[in-house]
């Protein structure tokens, strides 16, 4: 993952950005950034030519309270055979959220702010257990993303709250741990979260 990290980097240098990804959690496409910038929307473009596809940016004290704000809502009424993973989608690009999106096949939604959808995926279990059915993974977060896209318009990718979390939590530990691995830049001042549009990080960096 460093390699993949250090390669971005260097994408983001040769584009004359003072941005650089900080911290990561796994291949999941979620990062912390450091930037000289403020101003998010230059961020998401510079970080969306590096990364090779579009990504939603904000502060991470902005996502932290998200996070919270997610942790509050009340689970949808349990179905036998699946599981409600607790998550959010983020505004890319386009139209803002101004209505709840309805429940789908996929999942059940509730509204934290225009730019951002909490959301419960419905995940299938395997016959007889508790873990995940993983031949049966419904589309993922690919398709809360897209079923909130279709409901409001515009462009959103969502993840797993514990793995945004995890993030966080990794970040705020030791700020700087990662940074030094993968960057020789001085440190910007600027702590931004990322959400890349593709989950797979790794996949789509090496294609």
């Amino acid at each position: 993952m460093e390699d993949c990290v250090r390669a971005t980097n260097q994408r983001l240098s040769l584009l004359h950005s003072r941005t650089r990804i900080a911290d990561w959690y796994y291949g999941t496409g979620n990062f912390v950034v450091r930037a000289s910038d403020n101003n998010r929307l230059r961020l998401a473009d510079e970080l969306s030519l590096a990364l090779g596809s579009p990504c939603a940016v904000l502060r991470v004290e902005e996502l932290d309270a998200r996070l919270a704000l997610a942790k509050k809502a009340v689970s949808p009424p349990s179905e036998l055979g699946f599981r409600w993973t607790r998550g959010i989608a983020f505004w890319v690009s386009g139209k803002p959220c101004t209505v709840t999106p309805k429940p789908t096949a996929h999942g059940v939604f509730f509204p934290i702010n225009p730019y951002t959808v909490g959301a419960f995926k419905k995940d299938r279990l395997a016959e007889g257990k508790k873990t995940l059915d993983k031949e049966n993974r419904g589309g993922g977060w690919s398709a809360i993303s897209a079923d909130i896209a279709k409901a409001v318009g515009g462009t959103w990718t969502s993840r797993a709250l514990d793995r945004l979390g995890r993030l966080l939590l990794n970040w705020c530990q030791n700020p700087t741990s990662r940074l030094r691995t993968v960057t020789t830049e001085p440190r910007a001042v600027n702590a931004f979260t990322v959400v890349h549009t593709k989950a797979n990080f790794i996949e789509r960096v090496t294609a």
